[in-house]
Protein backbone atom coordinates (compact mmCIF):
# COMPACT_ATOMS: atom_id res chain seq x y z
CA UNK A 1 0.00 0.00 0.00
CA UNK A 2 1.06 3.75 -0.76
CA UNK A 3 0.51 5.91 2.24
CA UNK A 4 1.07 9.19 0.21
CA UNK A 5 -1.71 8.27 -1.62
CA UNK A 6 -1.69 8.59 -6.17
CA UNK A 7 -0.27 11.83 -6.13
CA UNK A 8 3.43 10.12 -4.22
CA UNK A 9 6.45 10.12 -6.47
CA UNK A 10 9.26 7.55 -6.83
CA UNK A 11 12.75 8.27 -6.80
CA UNK A 12 13.17 6.61 -10.63
CA UNK A 13 9.51 8.68 -11.67
CA UNK A 14 12.15 11.97 -10.10
CA UNK A 15 14.78 11.17 -12.14
CA UNK A 16 13.29 10.18 -15.27
CA UNK A 17 11.30 13.91 -14.43
CA UNK A 18 14.63 15.67 -13.65
CA UNK A 19 16.40 14.38 -16.92
CA UNK A 20 13.52 14.89 -19.07
CA UNK A 21 13.09 19.24 -18.08
CA UNK A 22 17.01 19.10 -17.98
CA UNK A 23 17.69 17.77 -21.80
CA UNK A 24 14.66 20.38 -22.55
CA UNK A 25 16.10 23.55 -21.09
CA UNK A 26 19.69 22.45 -23.69
CA UNK A 27 17.20 22.73 -26.94
CA UNK A 28 17.46 26.16 -28.64
CA UNK A 29 14.16 28.39 -27.81
CA UNK A 30 12.59 28.13 -31.18
CA UNK A 31 12.54 24.34 -31.23
CA UNK A 32 11.06 24.05 -27.95
CA UNK A 33 7.54 24.46 -29.27
CA UNK A 34 8.27 22.26 -32.26
CA UNK A 35 8.15 19.56 -28.87
CA UNK A 36 4.36 19.63 -28.28
CA UNK A 37 4.03 15.93 -29.24
CA UNK A 38 6.17 12.54 -28.94
CA UNK A 39 6.86 10.70 -31.78
CA UNK A 40 5.07 8.12 -33.32
CA UNK A 41 6.03 4.65 -32.38
CA UNK A 42 6.52 1.94 -35.09
CA UNK A 43 7.08 -2.23 -33.76
CA UNK A 44 7.34 -5.13 -35.62
CA UNK A 45 9.44 -7.17 -37.93
CA UNK A 46 7.55 -4.94 -41.50
CA UNK A 47 7.61 -1.15 -41.98
CA UNK A 48 6.27 1.31 -44.50
CA UNK A 49 8.56 3.89 -44.52
CA UNK A 50 8.07 7.22 -46.88
CA UNK A 51 11.05 10.36 -46.67
CA UNK A 52 9.37 13.21 -47.52
CA UNK A 53 9.05 16.89 -47.29
CA UNK A 54 7.28 18.32 -43.98
CA UNK A 55 6.02 21.93 -43.39
CA UNK A 56 7.36 22.86 -40.05
CA UNK A 57 5.90 25.87 -37.89
CA UNK A 58 8.87 26.87 -35.63
CA UNK A 59 8.38 29.65 -33.08
CA UNK A 60 5.21 31.08 -35.54
CA UNK A 61 7.57 31.13 -38.45
CA UNK A 62 7.41 28.58 -41.65
CA UNK A 63 9.82 26.25 -42.49
CA UNK A 64 10.31 22.85 -44.65
CA UNK A 65 11.99 19.64 -43.03
CA UNK A 66 12.77 16.11 -44.21
CA UNK A 67 10.99 13.56 -42.48
CA UNK A 68 9.80 9.76 -42.44
CA UNK A 69 5.87 9.47 -42.63
CA UNK A 70 4.99 13.27 -42.57
CA UNK A 71 6.97 13.33 -39.26
CA UNK A 72 9.91 15.11 -37.94
CA UNK A 73 11.73 13.61 -35.90
CA UNK A 74 10.76 10.33 -37.58
CA UNK A 75 8.63 7.69 -35.94
CA UNK A 76 10.69 5.56 -33.42
CA UNK A 77 11.48 2.11 -34.82
CA UNK A 78 11.05 -1.15 -32.10
CA UNK A 79 12.99 -4.16 -32.89
CA UNK A 80 13.09 -7.60 -30.93
CA UNK A 81 16.65 -9.07 -30.79
CA UNK A 82 16.56 -12.29 -33.05
CA UNK A 83 13.58 -10.73 -35.08
CA UNK A 84 14.83 -10.40 -39.10
CA UNK A 85 13.15 -6.85 -40.09
CA UNK A 86 11.96 -5.50 -43.40
CA UNK A 87 11.35 -2.23 -44.00
CA UNK A 88 10.55 -0.76 -47.34
CA UNK A 89 11.80 2.87 -47.98
CA UNK A 90 10.06 4.87 -50.51
CA UNK A 91 11.47 8.43 -52.01
CA UNK A 92 8.98 11.02 -52.15
CA UNK A 93 11.63 13.50 -52.57
CA UNK A 94 12.53 14.94 -55.50
CA UNK A 95 16.69 14.18 -54.84
CA UNK A 96 18.35 10.93 -53.99
CA UNK A 97 17.75 9.88 -50.52
CA UNK A 98 18.26 6.84 -47.71
CA UNK A 99 18.52 5.59 -44.08
CA UNK A 100 21.55 4.17 -42.19
CA UNK A 101 20.86 2.49 -39.26
CA UNK A 102 23.29 4.08 -37.18
CA UNK A 103 25.24 1.90 -34.53
CA UNK A 104 23.28 -1.39 -36.00
CA UNK A 105 24.72 -4.76 -37.33
CA UNK A 106 23.83 -5.18 -40.99
CA UNK A 107 24.95 -6.52 -44.32
CA UNK A 108 27.38 -4.07 -46.18
CA UNK A 109 24.70 -4.16 -48.91
CA UNK A 110 22.06 -3.07 -46.37
CA UNK A 111 23.87 -0.58 -44.73
CA UNK A 112 22.08 2.34 -46.44
CA UNK A 113 25.51 4.37 -47.22
CA UNK A 114 25.19 5.78 -50.97
CA UNK A 115 28.61 5.22 -53.09
CA UNK A 116 29.81 2.48 -49.98
CA UNK A 117 27.08 -0.17 -49.79
CA UNK A 118 24.36 1.05 -52.23
CA UNK A 119 23.55 3.52 -54.94
CA UNK A 120 21.36 5.47 -52.80
CA UNK A 121 17.10 5.65 -53.08
CA UNK A 122 16.06 7.88 -57.24
CA UNK A 123 13.00 9.82 -56.31
CA UNK A 124 10.05 7.91 -56.80
CA UNK A 125 11.43 4.62 -55.81
CA UNK A 126 11.42 2.43 -52.98
CA UNK A 127 14.38 0.44 -51.51
CA UNK A 128 13.44 -2.58 -49.58
CA UNK A 129 15.49 -3.15 -45.96
CA UNK A 130 16.06 -6.90 -44.38
CA UNK A 131 18.27 -7.85 -42.51
CA UNK A 132 18.57 -9.57 -39.15
CA UNK A 133 18.72 -7.98 -35.47
CA UNK A 134 21.67 -9.11 -33.78
CA UNK A 135 21.62 -6.95 -30.86
CA UNK A 136 19.33 -4.93 -27.94
CA UNK A 137 20.05 -1.24 -26.99
CA UNK A 138 19.07 2.22 -28.24
CA UNK A 139 20.08 3.57 -31.61
CA UNK A 140 19.12 6.21 -33.98
CA UNK A 141 18.55 5.66 -38.02
CA UNK A 142 19.55 8.96 -40.38
CA UNK A 143 19.96 9.75 -44.00
CA UNK A 144 23.22 9.91 -45.43
CA UNK A 145 22.42 11.88 -48.63
CA UNK A 146 22.86 15.40 -49.00
CA UNK A 147 21.71 17.47 -46.15
CA UNK A 148 18.59 15.60 -45.31
CA UNK A 149 19.96 14.73 -41.83
CA UNK A 150 20.05 18.12 -40.66
CA UNK A 151 17.03 18.92 -42.08
CA UNK A 152 15.13 16.51 -40.06
CA UNK A 153 15.48 12.76 -41.73
CA UNK A 154 16.64 11.54 -38.24
CA UNK A 155 14.68 8.84 -35.97
CA UNK A 156 15.08 6.75 -33.18
CA UNK A 157 15.57 3.22 -32.92
CA UNK A 158 14.68 0.39 -29.85
CA UNK A 159 15.51 -3.03 -29.76
CA UNK A 160 14.22 -5.02 -27.11
CA UNK A 161 16.58 -7.73 -25.49
CA UNK A 162 15.52 -11.17 -26.86
CA UNK A 163 15.18 -12.19 -23.03
CA UNK A 164 13.67 -8.92 -22.00
CA UNK A 165 15.23 -6.76 -19.65
CA UNK A 166 16.79 -7.69 -16.45
CA UNK A 167 15.05 -4.70 -14.47
CA UNK A 168 10.83 -4.65 -14.50
CA UNK A 169 9.37 -1.04 -15.55
CA UNK A 170 6.35 0.48 -16.34
CA UNK A 171 7.53 2.32 -19.30
CA UNK A 172 10.32 3.92 -20.87
CA UNK A 173 11.35 7.09 -22.52
CA UNK A 174 12.89 8.37 -25.72
CA UNK A 175 15.15 11.49 -25.38
CA UNK A 176 16.03 12.18 -29.02
CA UNK A 177 18.29 15.85 -29.12
CA UNK A 178 18.76 17.98 -32.31
CA UNK A 179 18.95 21.35 -33.28
CA UNK A 180 17.16 23.37 -36.11
CA UNK A 181 18.68 26.68 -37.98
CA UNK A 182 17.05 29.03 -40.14
CA UNK A 183 20.65 29.23 -42.20
CA UNK A 184 20.61 26.79 -44.85
CA UNK A 185 23.24 23.65 -44.16
CA UNK A 186 24.80 23.57 -47.19
CA UNK A 187 25.99 27.65 -46.37
CA UNK A 188 26.37 26.33 -42.26
CA UNK A 189 29.35 24.21 -43.91
CA UNK A 190 30.51 26.13 -46.22
CA UNK A 191 31.35 28.59 -43.61
CA UNK A 192 32.97 26.30 -41.17
CA UNK A 193 35.35 25.11 -44.33
CA UNK A 194 36.38 28.71 -44.71
CA UNK A 195 36.62 29.51 -41.31
CA UNK A 196 35.93 26.01 -38.53
CA UNK A 197 35.83 28.50 -35.95
CA UNK A 198 33.36 30.84 -37.41
CA UNK A 199 30.39 29.75 -35.44
CA UNK A 200 32.47 30.53 -32.52
CA UNK A 201 33.46 33.71 -32.54
CA UNK A 202 31.99 35.52 -35.43
CA UNK A 203 29.18 37.65 -34.74
CA UNK A 204 26.25 38.38 -36.58
CA UNK A 205 26.89 41.69 -38.08
CA UNK A 206 25.13 44.24 -39.71
CA UNK A 207 26.37 43.22 -43.63
CA UNK A 208 24.53 39.71 -42.27
CA UNK A 209 21.83 41.60 -40.64
CA UNK A 210 21.16 43.25 -44.63
CA UNK A 211 21.15 39.87 -45.89
CA UNK A 212 19.22 38.12 -43.89
CA UNK A 213 16.49 40.81 -44.39
CA UNK A 214 16.56 40.59 -48.08
CA UNK A 215 16.07 37.02 -47.78
CA UNK A 216 13.28 36.22 -45.06
CA UNK A 217 11.93 39.97 -44.91
CA UNK A 218 12.86 42.93 -42.14
CA UNK A 219 10.52 41.91 -39.65
CA UNK A 220 11.28 38.59 -39.73
CA UNK A 221 14.57 39.12 -39.31
CA UNK A 222 14.69 41.72 -36.47
CA UNK A 223 12.34 38.71 -34.69
CA UNK A 224 15.21 36.51 -34.82
CA UNK A 225 17.45 38.66 -33.73
CA UNK A 226 15.60 39.76 -30.66
CA UNK A 227 14.61 35.78 -29.93
CA UNK A 228 18.10 34.74 -29.88
CA UNK A 229 18.63 37.27 -27.57
CA UNK A 230 16.04 36.73 -25.11
CA UNK A 231 17.51 32.74 -25.27
CA UNK A 232 20.99 34.26 -24.03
Amino acid sequence: MNPFGPLAITRRRFMQGAAAAGALSLIPCPLRSALAAPAPVLSGTEFQLEIGTVPLTLNDRQAVGTGVNGQIPAPILRWREGDTVTLAVTNRLSEPSSIHWHGVRTPSSMDGVPGLSFRGIAPGETFVYRFPVHQSGTYWHHSHSMFQEQTGLYGAIVITPKAGYAQAFDRDYVVLLSDWSSEPPEAIVSNLKFQSNYYNYGQRSLGTFLDDAQRTGLADTVADRLEWARCA
